[in-house]
């Protein structure tokens, strides 16, 4: 599943929410049900900004967003000067997302995020848990350079 088709569905631009250089990012979360027919309706959304500590310049403070099974928010981040780099990135715990008794989404995001992972001359632009594991798939956008798949363990642990 895409995070900007999730993005388009809320009414919210995907490119406003990866933030750039002094714009912060900014994450969404709402629950979701579906109809008898298969119709989507989104709960209250609830929105919260992001900085990422690495890189400092350049960056894209959240390329991607993956929810470990334990409700932590990995985000990547990466900076992007252009077709030919050079690039980097980081994998950061951002947060958590949870969900109260009566099934209220709460998103939560720490004031000092932590970097998990740093990948210098890389732009990773895709994080996915590998179900049952620790492990994480990173996909790199190195634009002129081509791109990646990299596994990661014990990136999904947290």
């Amino acid at each position: 599943m895409s995070h900007s088709t999730n993005s388009e569905t809320a009414g919210v631009n995907p490119k406003s929410c990866r933030g750039q250089d002094s714009r912060p990012g900014t994450l969404h979360a709402a629950s979701i049900s579906f109809g008898a027919t298969g119709g989507a309706r989104l709960g209250n959304v609830r929105s919260a900004q992001v900085r990422a500590p690495y890189p400092a310049e350049h960056v894209r403070h959240a390329s991607d967003v993956e929810v470990t099974g334990s409700g932590t928010l990995l985000v990547s981040s990466a900076a992007d000067p252009g077709d030919d780099g050079p690039f980097a990135s980081a994998v950061y715990a951002a947060g958590r997302v949870t969900l109260d008794r009566s099934g209220t989404v709460r998103l939560t995001v720490f004031e000092h995020p932590r970097t998990l992972r740093k990948s210098a001359g890389h732009k990773v632009e895709a994080i996915g848990c590998v179900p049952g594991s620790s492990r994480a798939v990173l996909g790199t956008d190195d634009e002129n350079a081509g791109g990646s798949l990299t596994v990661v363990a014990g990136l999904c642990r947290h």
